[in-house]
């Protein structure tokens, strides 16, 4: 499965006219069981998996702003990306990364929440509008680059949702929303994507603005379809159509054994 997906993706690299720059390599390095020996190795395993099967392009990994998770991640022929959330100051952050990381690492934040994932019983987790998008701000000040985890809420079919076992097991709802930029829908966010997206104006020229105050079907999303990545390597994929072009979010996919 594995060697698969990383043949396909090899054919869609940059330096062959395609779109893929960089390569992520993850593991938990700010998991404090696991020792720096084993994180590093296992970091050069993946590193050098990557290099193996024809991949020459820029590979990251991937750390939390303290020094214990960057010294886990930093490695040779790699270089580290950030993620946090808007209770980090950016200016401590940058700090950490260049005490840690050599300058000409890049400053990206390869994960930065709009919140979190939904627990059971919990009440739905939120992030204000303006407080998020002033972190955006604050990164693109210090020249950074941001990814956001997530861009737009998701759905955890079947029983995808799992859960998280810390001191205790907590399940994770179906929803895999996140209070994204962009709703499970495929809608903006009526607050957040236009407080982003005023903000990203500030540096960067953007087309007319799209109508915010109401849901708006981004034309991208319509009839948005996914191929099974077990199946990426076939020439007639099926194609699961897991959103509707009916501004709304809701119908049943039988196939999949949900409804959403």
């Amino acid at each position: 499965m594995y060697y698969q997906l990383i043949s396909h993706l090899a054919s869609l690299q940059y330096h062959l006219d395609r779109s893929i720059i960089n390569f992520q390599i993850k593991d938990d390095s700010d998991v404090p069981l696991i020792s720096f020996d084993e994180t590093h190795s296992y970091y050069g395993y993946l590193r050098d998996g990557l290099i193996k099967r024809g991949i020459p392009s820029l590979i990251n990994t991937l750390a939390w702003p303290n020094g214990i998770s960057l010294d886990k991640a930093i490695i040779l022929n790699t270089w580290t990306a950030i993620e946090y959330t808007v209770k980090h100051s950016t200016s401590d952050v940058l700090a950490v990364l260049r005490n840690h990381a050599p300058n000409h690492n890049p400053f990206m934040v390869m994960e930065y929440y709009p919140d979190w994932i939904d627990y059971e019983g919990q009440h739905h987790r939120a992030i204000d509008s303006n407080i998020f998008a002033e972190g955006v701000d604050k990164k693109l000040k210090y020249n950074g680059s941001i990814n956001f985890y997530m861009v737009f809420g998701g759905t955890n079919f079947q029983f995808t949702n799992g859960g998280d076992q810390t001191l205790a097991y907590h399940p994770i709802i179906t929803s895999y929303d996140y209070n994204a930029i962009i709703t499970e829908c495929g809608d903006a966010y009526p607050t957040k994507f236009k407080a982003v997206r005023d903000i990203i104006a500030k540096y960067l020229p953007l087309p007319t603005n799209p109508n915010t105050g109401e849901p708006l079907l981004l034309p991208w999303m319509q009839d948005r379809a996914v191929v099974l990545l077990d199946e990426m390597t076939n020439p007639n994929p099926r194609l699961d159509i897991l959103m509707e072009n009916k501004v709304r979010c809701c119908g049943d996919l039988p196939d999949l054994g949900c409804n959403f």
